[in-house]
């Protein structure tokens, strides 16, 4: 399959040759595993897609005409077909980069590059030195430097943890072997039969064979769930990055930029803890009810698990690396003490053996108690739950009828074992064995400096009614306030203050049992609770309020956790446009608040501050939102300076522009006043997490470029560059007038739902086992109740990708239709704002990746001709506009004409979509008039030909995702 030239994705031999060789490849496995036939089919499609794409008279229509021919079973090879193909593309531009950046490393390191790699480490403190910045500065920038990247499952990662798993081990196999074959070694198609027998690690069968029946493997496994997938899947698929990935990288990331200091600030030390993880998974209930407590403690357990495993099992192995006799070197006197300390506790007989048969070996006596202790520590993670709340804890029996909680045993902290870490580390570096202490030790202390016992912090998450609906429950069961959620604001406020004004008093204690949905919003801070008694704070990481409006709605928060007897930091998030605008006023007034001020110094005077990307997006449009949230962080950070409040900035992004996505150096040097303090977070979300943590290589890049941009970006947020007045004020009109073009459009045309609804696989997608949590947030079917991701995913899956570029083109023409003047000052804008030219380019990505062609016969699915060609006219009026005013401000003549790469290879992949988004079409016109002639004939439809139709549409939404590289 696709095994001639022009499947090259980018003009390079190399790649092409792969690419070309893994499509013969899969050629052979479908010819042999489906037939002959199979293939050929496949290659008609491909053939009439290419020949529709460069203009052949009728090719469209064949297409057309060729797919509504398949059967159900047909149509589902062809997309596993292309949906297969497009996984292996995938691998192999992977391995490109992967490859040319190790050799482009090595070339570094042995003096034969001048340059270092583009948007690097290394690059950024080069131009950090250029720009005058002394090693003291330095030291304090990366004193203060705070990287946090938080995992969220949301709807868009359509991909199965079994086939992430194939992916990774087709991925290992390129890296150990890339001398494959030329296709000129290969056997004829017809020819062409699977590899039998087993032994290629034995030598006895070539790396080709070994590849032929991975693939052969992955064409054989559904990329469908049978089921719904549960929260706590997502939670295993999130450790997975984790345990596959970021455990080898962390290592080399910290190792980076230590090489770095030391040659270009020598003397200038890394700080031990500057990136850290958060996660969502598991304690985002935001519209998401099967989020439970139970399935918290879950998630929470699963952390403590898999982190001790891990890092158990390095120790025991470093025990066993660290022989160092007595005898031939020296130790220190804190090292002894540690002896000392295992000999005088009760401890295992293994730890007891070792130390007697090794008596001149401190450092394996040493580890292997810590061993020990981690051992026991999860015994008890796994022996006692932290839900439900009777079953915590370990009880004696007293009589029949009482017994006696008991305290559990106190586990091993993470400080802990770091401080054994470093006795061992600085006792070692004092004698003849200080090589010993690089390596694998120095490798396990950073990773236990950035995943603890813990691997990341997990976030609790609510919309701020559920807390008012609870606060308002509680107090009126009480008799404090029968009618609380009536109140204005200031009401609110007053009440609330005096509240939490009294000592030590909580109202759970006396009103009784607790209704099921006040228990959702008290349970988990009750959870919390626990958990940082059981493990540590390090478990638990900060509370975000959705959709937070007023005071009232911290407020509520605050008064909830003082009632459960908990503390979390709090975090408001705004997300619509008016709320980003009414940001400084909500944190000006919780910084004037008394009660939320000493909150504030207890935890040194330090507020987070999260803005949302997803719902400012379908709330007012792309560049409406993209300004928005650019005045929102500049307003923010004057508020924080001026009531002396350290902040950090949660930015939280999506995969696609449309929702945040983008270039992430890029993103954040966009915006760089949210940088003040040297402390970002940042939401990684989705897809995002198979394209940059699947692989450790595009981890490691991913996550260099990240503290590049942050480390640049902190030197601009203290050295910034003042911004016209004009610039603003072309802004302030770009944005007004993009807004008023999208409502008018998405909130404002009568028949815009309608279309929405018919036009994009959205009620299809609302049915996929793709996620945990459903499309809307209510039972009402609106724009404004569906969930940001839906709403971008249905968009990217019809390519029409509107919200990614809708009502930008309406705002650069009225500014350009005023002649020379003003086309020269937004080219100018565009030349040295990075703000401005990064939303630009972005949009140019969106507008790529969007086919008015294809989107055009998706709206053959809107019932009504009148709505379907009023609004197919209006949008693609609004694309023409938007390329045309791209072009006039670029100088361009093409879309991504400045990134000449990935504008081959959107072009390069879409005959290979097409197909995809053919049968996407087809099979949901088939789904929904199976249903309509069902409801108008009473008679139900069959289980097994609704499923099969559903099972072709889930995989075509896998295959465009993969083949746009984007889902939601």
């Amino acid at each position: 399959m696709g095994y001639q030239a022009d499947a090259v994705i980018v003009v390079n031999d190399p790649l092409a040759e792969r690419i070309n060789v893994m499509g013969h490849l899969l050629g052979q496995v479908i010819a042999a595993l489906n037939g002959a036939e199979t293939l050929e089919l496949e290659e008609h499609l491909r053939k009439l897609a290419k020949d529709s794409r460069a203009g052949t008279p009728g090719a469209a229509e064949q297409l057309r005409q060729a797919i509504a021919g398949l059967s159900v079973s047909d149509a589902y090879e062809m997309a596993m077909a292309f949906t297969t193909y497009f996984e292996l593309v995938n691998l192999c531009e992977e391995h490109h980069r992967t490859t040319k950046l190790r050799q482009y490393r090595a070339e570094r390191a042995a003096g034969r590059r001048a340059e270092p790699v583009r948007e690097s480490i290394e690059a950024a403190l080069i131009e950090l030195k250029q720009r005058g910045v002394t090693a003291e500065e330095l030291q304090t920038m990366l004193d203060r430097l705070s990287i946090e990247l938080v995992f969220t499952a949301h709807p868009t990662e359509s991909k199965r943890r079994t086939v992430l798993t194939k992916l990774r081990r087709l991925a290992d196999m390129l890296k150990a072997d890339s001398r494959l074959p030329s296709l000129n070694s290969f056997p004829s198609t017809s020819q062409a039969s699977l590899p039998t027998g087993r032994g290629e690690e034995m030598g006895s069968r070539s790396a080709t064979d070994a590849i032929k029946r991975e693939i052969a493997a992955l064409w054989l496994t559904d990329r469908s769930r049978t089921v719904q997938p549960a929260v706590t899947d997502e939670v295993k698929t999130g450790l997975w990055y984790f345990t596959a990935t970021l455990w080898q990288v962390i290592p080399q990331l910290y190792a980076d930029l230590q090489a770095a200091l030391d040659v270009h600030y020598p003397g200038v030390r890394a700080p031990r803890r500057w990136l850290t993880f958060g996660s969502w998974i598991g304690g985002d209930r935001d519209g998401n009810p099967n989020v439970t407590p139970q399935v918290t403690a879950d998630t929470l357990q699963l952390h403590r698990e898999h982190a001790i495993t891990k890092v158990h099992d390095a120790v025991h192995e470093l025990s066993r690396l660290l022989s160092v006799s007595i005898n031939r070197d020296t130790i220190t006197p804190a090292l002894q003490a540690l002896i000392a300390r295992t000999e005088d506790t009760a401890i295992t007989s293994r730890v007891r053996m070792i130390a007697q048969r090794y008596p001149n070996e401190p450092y394996r006596t040493v580890l292997a108690g810590l061993t020990a202790q981690l051992h026991a520590a999860f015994q008890q993670a796994k022996t006692y739950p932290l839900y439900p709340f009777n079953a915590a804890r370990p009880s004696l029996p007293l009589s029949s009828h009482i017994t006696l909680p008991l305290a559990l045993p106190r586990a091993i902290s993470a400080r802990e074992v770091q401080e054994t870490l470093d006795t061992v580390s600085d006792s070692l570096r004092r004698g003849r064995a200080a090589s010993l202490a690089e390596g694998e030790l120095r490798d396990l202390q950073h990773q236990l400096d950035v995943f603890g016992l813990h691997w990341a912090r997990l976030d609790l998450r609510q919309h701020s009614a559920w807390h008012e609906e609870a606060v308002a429950d509680i107090l009126g069961r009480s008799g404090i306030c029968a009618h609380y959620a009536q109140l204005d604001e200031d009401q609110k406020v007053a009440l609330l203050t005096e509240q939490l004004s009294r000592p030590n008093s909580s109202l759970l204690d006396r009103i009784g049992p607790l209704d099921e949905d006040t228990l959702r919003v008290t349970e988990p801070l009750v959870l919390a609770r626990e958990a940082i008694e059981r493990y540590g704070q390090e478990a638990i990481g900060v509370y975000v309020i959705s959709m937070t409006d007023g005071l009232s709605d911290v407020l509520e928060v605050l008064l909830l956790m003082t009632w459960c007897r908990v503390r979390l930091p709090i975090v408001p998030l705004f997300e619509t446009r008016e709320d980003l605008r009414h940001a400084p006023d909500v944190l000006r007034a919780m910084f004037l608040h008394p009660i939320y001020r000493d909150i504030l110094r207890a935890q040194s005077n330090e507020q987070m501050i999260m803005l949302g990307y997803s719902d400012s997006n379908k709330d007012c449009g792309y560049i409406t939102a993209n300004w928005e949230l650019y005045k929102a962080q500049e307003a923010i950070a004057a508020v924080c300076g001026e009531y002396g409040i350290r902040f950090t900035l949660f930015h939280g992004r999506g995969g696609t522009i449309a929702r945040g996505g983008g270039p992430a150096a890029r993103a954040i040097l966009a915006q760089p006043v949210g940088l003040l303090d040297g402390r970002i977070r940042i939401t990684e979300q989705g897809e995002v997490l198979s394209t940059r943590y699947q692989d450790p290589d595009l981890a490691r890049r991913h996550l260099e470029q990240v503290t590049y941009g942050v480390l640049l970006g902190m030197y601009r947020a203290h050295h910034p560059e003042a911004i016209p007045a004009e610039w603003i004020a072309a802004m302030e009109e770009i944005s007004e007038r993009g807004f008023v073009a999208y409502r008018a459009l998405v909130h404002e045309d009568p028949d815009f739902l309608k279309f929405w609804e018919q036009a994009t696989p959205i009620a299809e997608i609302s049915m996929l086992k793709v996620g945990s949590r459903p499309a809307f947030r209510k039972q009402t079917r609106t724009v404004h109740d569906l969930r940001a991701i839906p709403w971008v995913f249905s968009w990217m899956q019809s390519r029409f990708v509107l919200p990614g570029w809708y009502g930008l083109g309406a705002a650069l023409e009225a500014l350009l239709q005023r002649g020379d003047q003003s086309r020269a000052l937004l080219a100018k804008m565009y030349r040295q704002w990075p703000f401005f030219q990064t939303t630009l380019d972005n949009a140019q990505q969106s507008l790529t990746k969007a086919d008015m062609g294809i989107a055009s016969l998706y709206a053959t699915l809107v019932e009504d001709e009148a709505i379907r060609q009023r609004v197919v006219a209006i949008i693609q009026e609004e694309f023409n506009r938007t390329c045309r005013a791209i072009f006039a401000i670029t100088g361009q003549t093409a879309l991504l004409d400045n990134e000449p790469v990935l504008q081959k290879s959107i072009r390069l992949r879409n005959p290979y979509v097409d197909p995809l988004n053919y049968i996407q079409v087809e099979m949901i016109r088939r789904l929904r008039a199976l249903k309509r002639n069902s409801a108008q004939t009473a008679e139900a439809t069959t289980d097994s030909e609704e499923a099969a139709l559903r099972r072709v549409i889930e995989l075509t939404i896998n295959g465009v995702s993969a083949g746009l590289r984007n889902t939601g």
